[in-house]
C-alpha cells in the first residue's frame, strides 16, 4: 500500500507539482529575459556616455590642433574662449583631472591669444614658442592620453 493514495494530502501535493514546475520554468525564463534587458540597458548607457565624452574629446582635440597649427586668431570666439562652453558638461562626464586640464587649456589659450595680439614684441617670443609647443604636444599625444582613460571600452570609468 502506497502512502499517497487518492484523497490524501500527499496525493494532492503531488498533483500540484506539474503546475509548480511550469511556474518555476516560466519564472526562470522571465529572470533570464530581465537580466538580458539589464545588460542591454547597461551597454546602452555606456554607449551614450562614450558618445557624449567623445564629443568633448573631439572638440578639445580640434581646438588644440587648430591652435597648434594656425594660432588663436583663426576663429572669432567673441569675448570668450573655445573651451568654456563645454567645461561644465565635462565636469559631470569626466573626473576632476579633465576639468582641471580644460581650465589649464583656457589659461594657455587666453595667454597665447593675448600674445598674438602683439605679434612683433620680442619679449613675448620665448613664451609664445612655449605655448605653441604646449598646444602641439597636447594635440599630438597629451589629450589622447588623458581622455583615453575615459574612452577605453576595456576599462570603463
Amino acid at each position: 500500500m502506497s502512502c499517497c493514495n487518492p484523497g490524501t494530502i500527499c496525493f494532492e501535493l503531488i498533483k500540484g507539482l506539474p503546475a509548480a514546475f511550469i511556474a518555476l520554468v516560466i519564472g526562470a525564463i522571465a529572470a533570464i529575459i530581465a537580466y538580458r534587458q539589464y545588460q542591454v540597458a547597461h551597454a546602452k548607457l555606456k554607449l551614450d556616455l562614450f558618445e557624449r565624452r567623445f564629443a568633448i574629446f573631439s572638440r578639445t582635440w580640434e581646438i588644440l590642433s587648430e591652435t597648434a597649427t594656425q594660432g588663436t586668431r583663426v576663429r572669432n570666439y567673441g569675448l570668450g574662449n573655445p573651451f568654456s562652453n563645454f567645461i561644465p558638461e565635462a565636469a559631470f562626464l569626466f573626473g576632476k583631472d579633465v576639468e582641471e586640464y580644460l581650465s589649464m587649456a583656457v589659461k594657455q589659450w587666453t595667454e597665447l591669444w593675448g600674445i598674438e595680439a602683439e605679434p612683433n614684441v620680442p619679449r613675448h617670443a620665448e613664451r609664445r614658442a612655449e605655448l605653441e609647443r604646449w598646444f602641439f604636444q597636447e594635440a599630438s599625444t597629451g589629450a589622447k592620453k588623458l581622455f583615453g582613460r575615459y574612452l577605453n571600452f576595456d576599462t570603463w570609468k
